[in-house]
Parts: C-alpha cells; structure tokens; sequence
C-alpha cells in the first residue's frame, strides 16, 4: 500500500516522516495537530511496567489498565475515521443485516468495507510498531461481525493491543464490548470482543494537561530524503512484522500518543490512591535497573538530553550531576513519572548504588523538575 513506501535515503516509512515531525523543543508533534504528541518509546517496558505495579501491591490491575487505554483511543478512532465512514457499517449491521431479501448482497458490502477499514487501521499500526496484526479466522465466514476477532504476532504490548481492539470494535459498532485474549502460539495472540459492559467503569475521565509548548534549540541531523533525525531513520523498521528495532541496544519501541499511559497511571492513582505514583516510579525503576542498565542506554555522540527528545519526553534546560545528586528540569514533559524511575536507575547504577532518595514537582506550564541523591 502507498503508506508501506520507504524513503529512498534512510528506507524508514514515508507514513511516519509525512504524519510526525520531530521538533526542536523535545516534542514529537503530529503535522495535522501540532497540539497533539507522540512518543518514540522502548515498548518491553509498558507490560513489564504494569507487572512490577502488581507485584509491588499485591493486586491485579489489568482490568484498569485495559479500560483506561480503551476510552483514549475509542475516542482518537472516533476521531480519526469521521461518522460517514463508520456508520454505514453500524447501519448494514443493525439494520439490515437480518433481512432475509438483501442479505447476501449486505454480507458482501459489510466485509468489504469492513475489511478496507480494519486493514488501514492495522497497516497503521505495523508502522508504528504495533505488530502484526491478521485478518481474524471469522472473515469469509459469513460472520455478521468477522472483525470481533483478530490474531496478532510479536504484539507491542499484550494490554494496550487488547484495550485498542476492544476500542476500535466499540468505535465502528457504536456500542460497549469487553474483551478476552489468549496466546494461541508463541507470542502469538488472538484476541476477541462481545458486546457486553465493561468490567469496571472509571469515574472520572483524565482532562488534557494542556500547555503551551516552550520553544526550544535542539539540533538533529536530518535524513535529506524524508527529513527525519538520522538517529530514527537508523532504527530497523520492519513493515511485516510491526517491528521498530534499535540496533544498537537491541531494545524494541513503538510510537504511540504519551497520554494513553498518562491516563492509565491517573486512573490507577483514582481506583487506588496517591501512592500509586511512588509505585509507579519504583517499579520503573527496578525493571529499567534489572534488565537495561546504565551502559544500555549510552550511545556514541548522542547526549541524555537528545535521546530525552528523539523519544519526544521533552527538552532538558538543566542538567547537573556528581557523586551525591542529579538535578533535571525538562520543559515540555509527558511521562514524568517513567522518566523520573529510569533516571533514578541510571544515576543509580552509575554511582554503583542500590538506592537513592527522590524529589520532584511538575508544573502547569509543562516543567518537571527532579532531584536524585544519594
């Protein structure tokens, strides 16, 4: 398809230098909403994220995990593919699916129509590292709703995949599903919804943090072909599978919006208190500890604040280190408390210490500002 098209340069996908641009301030923004943001992110960590929450306090928090990222891109789908283009499938299906005269010829529009939009919304997804999704075993069936059922490999994280098919069926469907999974083959999963509530309803809904975004100075050599940071367009961009490799470090990333895990950790500071937040920062922190490592994250020419804004996290202004602290401010931040629990890890492992003690404040104006001691 015309969006699988690579640049002739850096061979990185011409999707994503057309729809993000990486800016001089720290913030990946999306060309048709520059108020809108991306982050380029080691994907391994937002399961294994979730699983050190779990253990730390000794409760199960995929059900919240599952409905808070669901309501996030329900609502970017909703956006994405206007009315016109989703309620003719919701009409063939509940209007006229069942009548006996134009069933056949219903059967025939609804999966061709439904197979042009799961597929664009799964070409979408390998390119920005999602995995890769199939057609599910109910498509050619005769199934009134074939798209209930999909089966992805190597998925870019096992939670956030199945909160995005339950949103995208509830988005074209027009009414509330849950959602069940199981690994069918190694890393291979198949997912499936039913109409149904939800097993647990939030009660509040996240507000946008919405600030100005500060400008900034920060200088990328850029691909001459598509224009993106040469540090991205070296990364392994394999289209089939729906894979984004670092070569380098060997980790693997994915781009998604910043706010589906800003919305997750609000809800599960709702349902389960303001302490969450330590425990987020914790469990951040060991696993960032335990299976990277200072040296990991060390690149050649590349400095902790560029690899802070090739990720889009922001623009660090203030930078201070020695032997007792480490002192960061960050404009324009999105996933604070992630970044606080791998800078604790990093500093931690570098001064060859088991712990440290922390501070932070984030401000309105989109300021994060952190101390780490000794």
């Amino acid at each position: 398809m015309s969006r699988e098209r690579c640049c002739g340069e850096c061979k990185t996908p011409l999707f994503v230098s057309r729809e993000l641009n990486w800016e001089s301030n720290g913030i990946i923004s999306l060309h048709r909403s520059p108020r809108n943001r991306m982050v380029l992110y080691e994907s391994e960590i937002i399961d294994n994220l979730f699983k050190g929450i779990e253990e730390l306090i000794g409760a199960n928090i995929e059900h919240i995990v599952i409905e808070s990222r669901r309501r996030e891109v329900r609502k970017y789908i909703e956006g994405s593919f206007p009315a016109w283009v989703r309620k003719p499938l919701i009409y063939l299906n509940e209007k006229l699916g069942d009548k006996a005269v134009i069933r056949h010829a219903v059967r025939i529009i609804r999966e061709s129509l439904g197979k042009v939009i799961t597929r664009q919304v799964f070409d979408i997804g390998r390119l920005y590292g999602y995995g890769d999704v199939k057609l599910g075993p109910l498509w050619g069936t005769g199934s009134k709703y074939p798209w209930r059922v999909n089966v992805i490999s190597d998925p870019y994280s096992v939670l956030f995949f199945a909160a995005e098919a339950l949103a995208s069926v509830e988005a074209f469907e027009g009414m509330d599903h849950w959602v069940k999974y199981e690994e069918i083959g190694e890393d291979v999963y198949e997912y499936t919804t039913c109409p149904g509530p939800h097993p647990i309803e939030l009660e509040q809904w996240l507000k946008r943090m919405r600030y100005e975004f500060k400008p900034g100075e920060i200088e990328y050599e850029r691909c001459a072909g598509c224009g993106i940071p040469m540090e991205v367009a070296e990364l392994e961009w394999d289209i089939a599978r729906g894979t984004i490799h670092d070569s380098e470090t060997g980790w693997r990333k994915a781009l998604f919006g910043p706010f589906a895990m800003d919305a997750v950790l609000h809800d599960l500071e709702a349902e389960l208190g303001s302490s969450i937040s330590e425990v987020v920062v914790e469990a951040q922190r060991r696993y960032i500890k335990s299976h990277v490592g200072g040296g990991n994250w060390r690149r050649s020419g590349t400095t902790f604040a560029q690899l802070t804004a090739l990720r889009g996290l922001g623009n660090i202004t203030w930078f201070e280190a020695d032997e007792k602290h480490l002192s960061v401010l960050i404009q324009n931040s999105c996933m604070p408390l992630l970044v606080l629990g791998m800078a604790q890890a990093i500093y931690e492992t570098a001064m060859g210490r088991e712990s440290s003690t922390y501070d932070w404040k984030m401000g309105e104006d989109g300021d994060f500002e952190f101390t780490v001691r000794i």
